[in-house]
This record gives structure tokens, C-alpha cells and sequence, in this order.
């Protein structure tokens, strides 16, 4: 290993061990805290990958087992609110029977917007939890686990409608964290 090498890995790895970190939260900040945060960045991003799909094109699916655009927006946003609603013992917000590309936005921000609200009432008793749901694979679930699927769930379907912006020649917008 060459002299400059071994120095940057010493420099790198007392970064990591000392003081605050870069993209940590500083020691004093929950880490439901931290959580709502990378939560309310994840909707402004969302919006401007939506906003660059045409509305001629939120029907677009690459084959015809994948769901469509603008499908992709409703299911994560449907299945959020019942990830962290059966947190608090909420069902899921109904998908909007209208399909434009307005009306799915709202809705993607809607549901949104409510996760939000629930996730900032949450408990340390209802995280550290198991037993949501009436099914016996939910209910092995934390609270935490919920969350993490959730925000997971964002950036899945996410990636996918990134993909669909790609296969029809359409920039996606640089990703601001």
C-alpha cells in the first residue's frame, strides 16, 4: 500500500470514528427525527420525477406485466398509507378514481403529507411494537420495520418510474438531497 493511500485511509476512517459525521444527524437529533426529515426530502424529488413524465405518457409501461407510470405513484403512495397507518391502526387512503396526471399528484402528495402527520405522532412504544394488522406476516413487523418498508417503498417504485423516463429519451432530474 503506497504512503498516500494508507494516510487517506487513516484520514477516512477518523472521520467515521470522531466527532460529527457527514449525513449523520448531529448526536442530539432523534432518529425519528432524523427519519421525518429524509421523509419530507423524498416528496419534493418524487414531484419533480412525476412533473417530467408527459401526461400523454402516464400510461406507459415497458411490458405489459409492469404497471404504468402513473400507476407506479399511486400504488407507493396507497401502500404507504397503509404501512404506517396500521401503525396507528388507520386503513389506507382510497387511490383516486380519476387518473390524470393532476389528480395523481395530489394524491401522491396527499398521502404523503398524512404519513407525515402520523409518523411525527408516533411513539417509541408504537415503533418498538409488533402485532399490527390482522395478518400474520404484519404482525411480526415493528413499528420501525414499518417505516424503513415505507421509505423503502418511495424509493423502489421511484427508481422504477426513473427507468420509464430514461426508456422515452426524458432527462431525470438531478437528485438534491
Amino acid at each position: 500500500m503506497e504512503r498516500k493511500e494508507a494516510l487517506l485511509k487513516i484520514a477516512g476512517s477518523l472521520i467515521l470514528t470522531t466527532g460529527e459525521k457527514p449525513g449523520f444527524p448531529p448526536a442530539d437529533v432523534s432518529f425519528l427525527d432524523d427519519y421525518v426529515h429524509r421523509w419530507q426530502n423524498a416528496l419534493p424529488y418524487s414531484l419533480k420525477v412525476l412533473d417530467k413524465m408527459p401526461e400523454a405518457l402516464f400510461d406507459y409501461r415497458p411490458t405489459p406485466k409492469q404497471m404504468s407510470f402513473g400507476k407506479q405513484y399511486t400504488h407507493a403512495a396507497y401502500w404507504n398509507t397503509f404501512f404506517i397507518g396500521m401503525i396507528v391502526g388507520q386503513g389506507p387512503l382510497n387511490e383516486p378514481a380519476e387518473t390524470t396526471k393532476a389528480a395523481i399528484r395530489d394524491y401522491y402528495t396527499a398521502c404523503h403529507n398524512h404519513c407525515t402527520a402520523l409518523i411525527r405522532e408516533l411513539t417509541n412504544q408504537q415503533l418498538e411494537g409488533t402485532g399490527y394488522g390482522d395478518n400474520a406476516y404484519w404482525q411480526k413487523h415493528s413499528g420501525w420495520d414499518l417505516l424503513l418498508r415505507a421509505f423503502m417503498h418511495v424509493a423502489h417504485h421511484r427508481a422504477e418510474t426513473l427507468v420509464y423516463l430514461r426508456l422515452n429519451d426524458i432527462e431525470p432530474p438531478f437528485f438534491e438531497f
